[in-house]
């Protein structure tokens, strides 16, 4: 998981009639610090909802709900209705055991987490982590009963982009040419519609991206 930078959260304090009153900010870094720490939970819940493990799902979910007031706290509030309507979907799906919704649902939250992160205060691009949802999504949409083939171009898109964002950040060739190949091979699968092969660069993608968080930190 991507980490932030160190800064300093400071207090206001007005005086006035006598009396002192403190308000106390979460800053930036703290808030990227609640939000990705909150990230993890729907890894999780992703992965064990496509193995059909119910309790791992009941797990999860339990971690992101006692969470939940934190993180609304520190989601910018374009994304408040968001996330209230993803978790109660997956709490939904979770009593209806619809273990591919849960999986849906879970790794959208985790790009809403990852997008609402403050790109300014972070040691690791939060492109870092969408690379990361690239992944997830995309051994989720090949789970589907009938694979959603233009879903997945899109994720493919999206991700480029995120990847173009950032690779020239990339000092190390090996790693930019490992990632440049694996949207070689993602768009390849893609043409021939040939799922083994979408799932292998999809997983070297979400293998990539541990090997590109230990380069940012």
């Amino acid at each position: 998981m991507v980490r932030t930078s160190l800064c300093f959260c400071f207090a206001v304090v007005t005086i006035g009639f006598g009396m002192v009153d403190s308000t106390f900010c979460q800053d930036a870094t703290s808030k990227n610090e609640t939000l990705l720490d909150a990230m993890s939970p729907f890894e999780d819940m992703a992965e064990a909802a496509l193995s059909k493990a119910a309790k791992g799902v009941k797990k999860s979910l339990g971690e992101a709900e006692s969470g939940a007031a934190e993180v609304l706290k520190a989601l910018p509030p374009y994304a408040l209705e968001k996330h209230k309507q993803l978790l109660k979907a997956i709490q939904d799906a979770a009593k209806a055991n619809n273990h591919y919704s849960v999986a849906v649902n879970a790794v959208e939250m985790f790009r809403l987490l990852a997008e609402s992160l403050d790109g300014t205060k972070l040691e690791v691009p939060k492109e870092v982590s969408l690379l990361d949802y690239v992944g997830f999504r995309l051994h989720v949409l090949a789970a589907a009963t009938t694979p959603d083939w233009d879903a997945m171009k899109l994720t493919v898109v999206e991700g480029e982009k995120w990847w173009d964002a950032i690779k020239e950040k990339v000092d190390n060739k090996g790693l930019r040419d490992a990632f440049n190949s694996t949207f070689a091979g993602l768009k390849k699968a893609l043409e021939l519609k040939h799922l083994p092969m979408l799932n292998f660069a999809a997983q070297i993608d979400l293998d990539l991206v541990d090997l590109l968080e230990s380069h940012f930190e």
